[in-house]
């Protein structure tokens, strides 16, 4: 792990260099991040700081403000990239919805998934000839028309991971489009008891007590034994450690990185550290390890 890590900050230190960035940030690095991944950004700081207290580095927010860096998903990303985590996203509705029952009936396939979420598209694709138009299409066919489905709109959404891990666009996404930051999406399913939604885990579970949120349910999937019981134990350190350890087809999972347009030796050390030890704080935050 050690040699590994070694390897990824001397990988970012090279392509720093090679790429030739270079700036002066008058003694203060600014970053830029939206909502789900603020905790995480800041403990990185607070880590920084404990081993650097001379470097002084500032959270800026707004849709518009400048900054040195600015942590993007890898479907945002544009120019240069210092990637530093990864984030999941799992299918939720509310515990208020009148057809949970139904909901929670079978497991759901990435078939039935994309079936809900997505406009219509050829059935004999999805379920084979026999299965199209049968008994278990039909099952969520008759869900698909009762549940609304909400997901966000605009680059800093993460609908576009979402929707490019099977195989269609944000276009394709089906119900209401929320603008802002995806955490509002927790907030309409709230208001709208039949809906559904998805989100990233930081957004999902409660961050202190590391488990998921009281007010929502997790879509069960159709996954093995052992790792169904890992995501409906409901704790966030579980499922980290489940995805990481494990390649689960039905939750998409995505890199984030700082994007940059130049750089110096100050900030040039700040993201070999966070590459190095400052992965020991992703899973506090709720992120995956790189």
């Amino acid at each position: 792990m050690k040699v590994r890590t070694f390897l990824i900050a001397m990988l970012v230190a090279v392509t720093l260099t090679a790429n030739g960035v270079t700036s002066q940030n008058d003694g203060v690095i600014t970053v830029k991040v939206n909502k789900a991944s603020r905790a995480l950004v800041e403990k990185w700081i607070e880590g920084y700081k404990a081993v650097n207290p001379n470097v002084e580095i500032a959270v800026v927010s707004g849709r518009n403000a400048d900054a040195d860096l600015t942590l993007v998903s890898s479907h945002q990303e544009g120019g240069h990239v210092t990637y530093v985590g990864r984030y999941a996203l799992l299918p939720v509705t509310s515990t208020g919805n009148p057809l949970l029952n139904d909901i929670q009936k079978k497991e759901w396939k990435s078939r039935d998934i994309k079936n809900l979420f997505f406009t219509a598209e050829d059935l004999d694709d999805e379920y084979g000839e026999e299965e199209a138009g049968g008994k278990e299409q039909g099952t969520k066919g008759k869900l698909k028309d009762k549940l609304t489905v909400y997901s966000g709109s605009g680059k800093a959404s993460l609908s576009g991971t979402f929707a490019s891990h099977f195989g269609r666009t944000t276009d394709d996404l089906r119900g209401n489009r929320i603008a802002g930051d995806d955490y509002y999406l927790l907030s309409a399913i709230s208001e709208d008891k039949a809906s559904v939604t998805f989100n990233a885990l930081s957004n999902l579970y409660d961050l202190s007590s590391r488990t998921l949120r009281s007010d929502l349910v997790l879509l069960p999937l159709d996954v093995k034994k052992t790792q169904s019981e890992a995501l409906q134990s409901g704790n966030l350190d579980e499922t980290l450690n489940l995805i990481e350890s494990e390649d689960i087809d039905l939750i998409p999972v995505e890199e984030i990185g700082f994007a940059y347009a130049t750089t110096d030796a100050d900030i040039d050390q700040f993201l070999q550290w966070v590459v190095g030890d400052g992965q020991q704080y992703n899973h506090e935050a709720g992120f995956l390890r790189l």
